[in-house]
């Protein structure tokens, strides 16, 4: 299977290539417009209702609606520079947390990762601490246009990264008016339970097949079969989506770059590194911010 993304991993100073593969697909059968008199797919244009003609892509642009009917404009440029190039070709690591500790309801897709290079001595090393721990990591990662937030958990030799949604984006269960509620009584509850009990099984999801796209496919065959088909002679090709930038590997020595981590990261004040950033840099600064703080002292 070919990637579609090519970036790092961010671990403290440790950075480990990697590479992110589509782990779902969608099978929900897709019904296309056709025009019925001659079957032809149908096209969705881009027109202008009030200069009454059809617009190029060169001619559109995006805009926010602050009150009916009014629009603030952004250009591409400014939309660019809205969500920053900081986590741009970076899984950038921010915090390791319980599993446990995570809703379900902010996880919307998964991608597989799996290592960016030859030597995948890094990649193995956090995915053996995360299983060992028990812990996920909850990181940052820009994917075409926007950063989110997403877990990167260990799954069998692999990571999966669960790109997820972020708590303003979740409906409070406080906004939801439950209506009155009693309590069950005894018997009720034994019934419940034991229906449980009855109906409690190990998960696997292929026991529960897609009924609606099973009947969807027989239909289709047998419209085939009966010669119920149409046929669009338009060329309606779809173009390949870009490729993501890739990052070479170099050899590194980890128990050192972990150790720096560590020191860093406990280091106070502004000379705390950011993820990637390399020990040099992070003493660097250090030794520029070393006479400013003493100028200061002698100003004061």
């Amino acid at each position: 299977m070919r990637s579609f993304w090519s970036g790092e991993i961010a671990f403290g100073l440790v950075t480990i290539p990697a590479k992110l593969y589509t782990a779902t697909k969608d099978l929900t059968p897709q019904f296309h417009q056709l025009h019925k008199e001659c079957g032809t797919r149908i096209n969705l244009v881009r027109r202008c209702p009030k200069c009454n003609r059809d617009l190029g892509w060169d001619e559109i642009g995006k805009g926010y609606e602050v009150s009916k009917g009014e629009y603030a404009l952004f250009s591409k440029e400014e939309l660019a520079k809205l969500d920053g190039e900081e986590s741009a070709g970076t899984i950038e690591i921010v915090e390791f947390v319980d599993p446990l500790e995570v809703d379900l309801a902010y996880v919307e897709k998964s991608y597989w990762v799996g290592p960016g290079g030859k030597n995948a001595r890094g990649y193995e090393l956090l995915r053996s601490v995360l299983a060992e721990t028990k812990k996920v990591a909850l990181a940052k990662v820009r994917l075409r246009t926007r950063t989110r937030l997403a877990l990167l958990r260990p799954r069998g030799r692999l990571f999966s990264l669960d790109m997820m949604r972020f708590a303003e984006e979740l409906v409070a269960a406080d906004e939801i008016i439950p209506g009155d509620t009693k309590a069950a009584n005894p018997r009720e509850k034994q019934l419940a339970l034991h229906l449980i009990d009855e109906l409690s099984g190990p998960f696997d999801a292929a026991k529960h097949p897609d009924e609606y796209r099973s009947a969807v496919l027989a239909a289709v065959e047998e419209k085939v079969e009966a010669g119920q088909v149409s046929h669009d002679t338009t060329d309606a090709g779809d173009a390949a989506p870009a490729p993501g930038a890739s990052t070479g590997a170099k050899v590194i020595d980890l128990a050192e770059l972990l150790s720096r981590s560590i020191q860093v990261a406990n280091k106070p004040g502004p000379a705390k590194a950011r993820s990637g950033e390399s020990a040099e840099a992070v003493d660097q600064k250090s030794e520029r911010a070393k006479p400013a703080a003493k100028k200061k002292r002698a100003a004061g």
